[in-house]
């Protein structure tokens, strides 16, 4: 492949001056990474996890929707997000945590039910029960069933499920939502959670707000987003292939391995 194949992800890995963590030698080893997501298809094949699978890091599955251990199917989101945490392609890396450990749950279907919330608040006390450090969720609720007035971090489920974790010492990295172009505008839940490090997105060229991310504060007043990264990441999709995706969905995981260095 040419050289300018992977120019995104090289741009990505600039964003976070990965040159400081490779000259330091932090690479998230021994760090236990918790990822919410509807699906990881390809994870168990694809080239971008074979060092991950080589290692048996991924410690443990359980699909939250179906409550059995397989989540190698359904929706490939997951299979993206965890590729901006750990993926190396072509020796290409795609995130930063590449030695990090991984807990892979499935807590979202197609249909948006609000089980989803409860599958949510499963998987943090199943990841809590697992040794997870980081809880990696690129997912959110908006218009289906709340207000904006009601992103206040207090009122939902999965807001309080993510508080939950914060207090047990569980750093929960989520993504803001991608509405900022349309009428709900706001944060979405669980992103609206006091504790836990929400992710806007920038794009990586211009390194402004990208223009789907969604607007903080909370409804009541709290600075949201806590961080941004790049709304615009080459990842892993399925049949083996690399491609590029927008989404705070994609911040969030680049987020993620930045914070799997060293976490007490």
């Amino acid at each position: 492949k040419e050289e300018n194949d992977y120019g995104l992800a090289r741009k990505q890995m600039q964003l976070m001056q990965a040159e400081y963590f490779k000259k330091a030698g932090i690479t998230g080893k021994g760090i236990r990474i918790a990822i919410f997501d509807g699906g990881f298809p390809d994870v168990d094949k694809h080239d971008a996890f074979a060092h991950v699978r080589k290692e048996n890091r991924i410690i443990k599955t359980w699909d939250f929707c179906k409550n059995k251990e397989f989540v190698y199917s359904y929706n490939s989101h997951g299979l993206s997000v965890m590729s901006n945490i750990c993926g190396i392609y072509d020796d290409v890396q795609l995130g930063l945590a590449t030695e990090s450990e991984f807990l892979l749950a499935r807590t979202e279907v197609n249909t948006e039910p609000f089980a989803e919330e409860e599958y949510w608040l499963a998987a943090v006390e199943w990841a809590d029960k697992n040794g997870a450090q980081i809880i990696s969720s690129s997912l959110g609720y908006t218009a289906d069933r709340y207000f904006p007035e009601q992103m206040n971090g207090k009122t939902s489920l999965v807001v309080r499920a993510a508080n939950m974790a914060a207090t047990k010492g569980i750093v929960v990295v989520n993504a803001m939502g991608n509405d900022g172009d349309n009428k709900w505008k706001a944060v979405g839940t669980p992103a609206d959670a006091d504790s836990i490090i929400s992710v806007g997105g920038i794009d990586p060229y211009t390194e402004y707000r990208i223009s789907f991310s969604s607007y903080g504060p909370t409804s009541d007043g709290r600075m949201k987003p806590n961080v941004t990264n790049s709304g615009n990441a080459q990842v892993a999709e399925k049949g083996n292939k690399i491609g590029s995706a927008y989404g705070t969905s994609f911040a969030t995981p680049l987020t993620s391995g930045f914070v799997a260095k060293e976490v007490p």
